[in-house]
């Protein structure tokens, strides 16, 4: 099976851009990024931008290309005429576990298990034609889209400013006495947001998640990551990313109170729209010789390992190097941290696959799930003599 560019190029954006999104959260994942006082230019510029470019839009791009991946893995399964649905269960318990190590000691924020819990639904699909997929995939999304604007509307109903903290206070400076330095209440909290989220998801954003795989399936069927939409498509699909980006900002622009604690709630809904058309562009520039895009291509080989290590690393930089850093940085210098960072990623990725075929967490993760496999055909195997 050809492997398609376009996929590679799209995973290495996708992994890459995710960091833009977790950094404040790899400092802090119990307050995330607490704004100065007295705003500053630079952090509204920011938080606009996140607001219009980043907020959900890599997790949603992600989330599509999970799908695709399942999807590929499905087809190759059959040609090889094996059983795809108890390799995939495999595959995917496998990455449960690896999420679960991750969320629990490293990183709160962890997508893995609710990626693998997510896919137990969808594996039970891929028999589909391409209809009922995507009947599917809008069915959950605006589910998961609805749920979503329920649940920004209640927080902000609800908030109670009196119970925000700001940055100095004797509230924020307690935490961050418990937080740094402490690697036990760290973990104690991680689990605490890892596990919550994975059971909270199932009242918003496991439906997105699920949709976002559906539709990956249903566009690498539809033959999109070769020619992209056509125009009339995009236009429309244009048109909605615009207007419900510029939706989603008017809370913050309007400082309504409450807004920030949930705007990457209401963020996954622009989010959809805005990941396809990322995916638009890249497909239709694939196949261009750019040194950027072989360097996002090779890290979208190595998308896991990419991904584990923004989480070790940013966790020993900023919660043990320097966790002073963080009571006194802006937002921008969190930006920039994040931009050398990913540089450092692109420039490793291409000097490793120099050498190596797979990441390091690619070749455990494929090791594991293939012994597991081979385990339970012999256990059948004997099974059947006795």
């Amino acid at each position: 099976m050809t492997r398609l560019v376009s996929i590679d190029i799209l995973r290495g954006i996708a992994i890459l851009g995710i960091l833009f999104m977790n950094i404040t959260y790899h400092a802090n994942i119990e307050l995330g990024y607490i704004s100065l006082d007295v705003a500053i230019l630079s952090d509204e510029i920011i938080s606009i931008f996140n607001t219009l470019f980043v907020d959900g839009r890599f997790r949603s791009l992600f989330c599509l290309l999970f799908g695709v991946g399942l999807a590929i893995q499905y087809e190759s399964c059959l040609k090889k005429n094996g059983e795809p649905i108890p390799f995939l269960k495999t595959r995917l318990n496998w990455l449960f576990v690896f999420g679960f190590i991750h969320g629990v000691f490293i990183f709160g924020g962890d997508i893995l298990m609710l990626y693998s819990l997510s896919g137990m639904l969808v594996i039970k699909s891929l028999d589909l034609s391409l209809e009922p997929l995507f009947q599917k995939a809008k069915q959950y999304l605006v589910i998961g889209s609805i749920l979503s604007l329920i649940i920004f509307l209640l927080v902000i109903g609800t908030y109670d400013s009196s119970e925000s903290i700001s940055r100095g206070s004797e509230t924020y400076l307690e935490q961050i006495n418990r937080w740094y330095g402490n690697y036990f209440y760290q973990v104690k909290t991680q689990s605490v947001f890892s596990l919550g989220l994975l059971l909270l998801s199932f009242f918003f954003i496991f439906w997105e998640i699920a949709g976002l795989m559906y539709l990956g399936i249903y566009l690498y069927r539809s033959d999109f990551f070769h020619k992209g939409f056509e125009n009339s498509t995009f236009i429309k699909v244009l048109i909605a990313g615009i207007l419900l980006s510029i939706l989603s900002l008017l809370p913050q622009l309007m400082a309504i109170p409450g807004e920030r604690d949930v705007k990457e709630v209401i963020a996954s809904v622009p989010a959809i729209f805005i990941a396809l058309i990322y995916a638009h562009i890249i497909v239709k520039i694939a196949n261009n010789k750019s040194k950027l895009l072989t360097l996002l291509a090779s890290s979208g080989k190595l998308a896991f390992t990419l991904y584990i290590m923004q989480s070790i690393c940013m966790a020993i930089l900023l919660r043990w190097i320097i966790p002073e850093f963080n009571i006194h940085a802006t937002l921008l210098d969190y930006f920039l941290i994040a931009v050398i960072f990913i540089i450092l990623q692109l420039t490793l990725a291409q000097a490793y696959l120099r050498y190596f075929e797979q990441g390091p967490l690619e070749f455990l993760w494929r090791k594991l799930y293939l012994k597991n496999m081979k385990s339970n055909q012999l256990k059948l195997s004997n099974d059947h003599d006795t």
